[in-house]
């Protein structure tokens, strides 16, 4: 008796909250009107500030507009290298630069050493065949199928039969500004972890753990998103993903190796401490700092030159965070499927803002985390929880279109400070979720 009136209770407080202003809007739309409505503004965004600008700049010449896929230069040169240059040359600092220039050259643009693995360099040599222009957009179309399987493929496992909703989940994933202008067009990689987080974590939820593992391997294109990734799969006794991690990752340097010699590994180490002294990985930043949302970039980009002020409130927010994360992880390792979704949810955003490199088109990584924590909320049958999160999801999208601009005017990366409150909510359910508190419990707390 007592649950059923504290659910009415908590229906009616939500409702009201909530509340759709039908005087003024009439009946509220659903879901079906309002995902037409909002791929329909996709598209015209689309069309409007990139297909259009794009095939303008592209008919005018080079420098004509300032919309160019810069970071997919980086890519499209070092495949030219590997193609028709001696393997260990991938790591020339001169002549990544020469080729750089070479496919775009223009005097205010200064282009920094590209340090990624060799097997990179080896996958875009196949781009490296064609012009720059085909070889845009074919990875562009390849960079939205991957992203587009991540989302989709985890969304659909964890709201099955539910189309409507994993396609909005899917439109709001491609309309942000990190996916829009990151991804899309400057050609950056993160649709590969996008996918590759999905599939290992949907692979994990059909109980296939050294699938999920050489899932995840993809994701050593880039070794700083694995940073909290493997010590998570250490701390949750997630072995046989391990194993499956090492495999993947074991295939990936064999195969470079095959193809480039064994000399490449610590000529390509060798030039990481270069990479290090260049963009600033272990001190002061030299790159902007709008473009950075961890906590020691955010840092930085307020307290400006003192560099000890900020390491010790880096190292004062993240070493408790990072333990806490650590304890609750730990608790996890044999709980529910919503204690899982939650695990991962929550160090993948951790991921984003305790690393020490993460340029803002990363933040789409967010998305998976989004999708796993709306899941749990249902799992836990959790309504105040599930409307939060999506609050707050609305707000990381809205503020992702607007959080360069602030940055460079106040130095505030707001999309940090929502995804640290996100963090923060996601820690708040595992705990809950662990403790074996109900939702009703939950929300008589502070949530409902």
């Amino acid at each position: 008796m007592d649950v059923e009136s504290g659910a009415v209770a908590q229906e009616r407080h939500e409702g009201g909250f909530f509340r759709w202003p039908t005087r003024i809007l009439g009946p509220m739309p659903d879901l079906k009107v309002i995902n037409v409505a909002c791929w329909s503004l996709i598209l015209a965004l689309f069309i409007t500030r990139f297909c259009i600008p794009l095939w303008i700049q592209f008919k005018a010449g080079k420098g004509s507009i300032p919309l160019m896929p810069a970071d997919f230069i980086y890519f499209y040169g070092i495949g030219h290298i590997v193609k028709d240059y001696p393997a260990l040359r991938l790591y020339d600092w001169s002549l990544q630069t020469k080729v750089f220039n070479d496919v775009f050259s223009d005097p205010k643009f200064v282009y920094g050493p590209s340090p990624y693995p060799p097997f990179v360099g080896l996958f875009f040599s196949m781009f490296a065949r064609v012009s720059f222009r085909l070889a845009f957009f074919i990875w562009m179309f390849v960079s939205l199928g991957l992203y587009s399987l991540g989302i989709v493929a985890l969304s659909n496992d964890i709201f099955p039969g539910e189309r409507v909703k994993v396609s909005l989940i899917l439109c709001f994933s491609v309309a942000t500004f990190p996916f829009f202008w990151g991804i899309l067009v400057s050609g950056q990689l993160t649709s590969l972890a996008v996918c590759s987080v999905g599939l290992a974590i949907l692979q994990e939820r059909k109980s296939r753990p050294f699938l999920s593992g050489l899932a995840l391997s993809i994701m050593a294109y880039k070794p700083t998103l694995l940073l909290f990734i493997i010590p998570m799969l250490f701390v949750t006794r997630r072995f046989k993903t391990l194993a499956g991690f090492i495999t993947g990752g074991a295939m990936l340097m064999l195969v470079a190796t095959a193809f480039m010699g064994g000399q490449i590994w610590p000529t390509y180490i060798h030039f990481l401490s270069l990479f290090d002294r260049v963009v600033g990985l272990s001190g002061h930043r030299v790159f902007e700092l709008w473009k950075f949302i961890e906590i020691g970039s955010c840092l930085q980009a307020v307290a400006g030159n003192h560099l000890e002020a900020v390491t010790i409130i880096k190292y004062a927010v993240t070493i408790p965070i990072a333990t806490g994360l650590a304890v609750m992880l730990w608790k996890s390792a044999t709980g529910s499927r919503a204690a899982q979704s939650l695990a991962w949810a929550a160090t993948l955003t951790w991921t984003l803002l305790l690393n020490v490199y993460v340029p803002l088109y990363d933040a789409v990584l967010v998305g998976i985390a989004v999708v796993l924590t709306l899941g749990a909320a249902k799992d836990l049958e959790w309504r105040a929880a599930r409307l939060w999160i999506t609050a707050l999801s609305f707000l990381m999208f809205a503020i992702s279109w607007i959080t360069c601009d602030v940055a460079k005017s106040y130095g505030i990366q707001l999309i940090s400070v929502s995804l640290a409150a996100f963090g923060i909510s996601q820690l708040y359910m595992l705990y809950c979720v662990i403790q074996n508190r109900l939702p009703m419990q939950v929300s008589a707390v502070g949530l409902g």
